[in-house]
């Protein structure tokens, strides 16, 4: 499955296990914790946005767009970091431990790694290259149509 589809049906189920989060948490803990919880996760992602800058975010946008992930990004924490304090302060459980997942080192490098190879998947056609041949290699072929059996009509 391409990646893109997998996105699209996250994104899609994402609200409903969000709120199915929300509630099992709300019914373990209570309400209002429940709410006080997704308020200071959503206060800690935007110190981390504050923390990290605009500059990541470019920098986040470039590799997408290029699909060209270089160990250099996958080393850096900075766009990383910035994905992290989205998800945070996004309502929800699930983006949040998401969120505190990406501001520990060692998944960092992991979703990096993984997030590399995906990309470079993605970049690839399917199907047989293309060859380019020299005049002197092809020709064309004749224009006619394939010689199909006619059928014998049964009455």
């Amino acid at each position: 499955m391409r990646l893109t589809v997998r996105i699209a049906i996250a994104l899609l189920v994402l609200p409903a296990a969000e709120l199915l989060a929300f509630l099992l948490v709300a019914w373990a803990i209570g309400f209002f914790p429940a709410i006080g919880m997704l308020l200071l996760a959503s206060l800690a992602g935007i110190l981390v946005l504050r923390h990290v800058g605009g500059g990541q975010f470019a920098r986040l946008r470039r590799v997408l767009r290029e699909r060209q992930v270089s160990e250099m990004e996958l080393r850096g924490r900075g766009p990383f970091v910035a994905l992290a304090g989205i998800l945070l302060l996004l309502p929800g459980f699930i983006t949040d431990l998401m969120g505190v997942g990406l501001l520990v080192p060692p998944i960092r490098r992991r979703v990096g790694a993984a997030l590399g190879r995906a990309l470079q998947n993605s970049g690839r056609r399917d199907g047989p290259p293309v060859i380019d041949l020299a005049p002197d290699e092809w020709h064309a072929l004749p224009d006619r149509k394939p010689h199909r059996p006619r059928r014998s009509r049964r009455r």
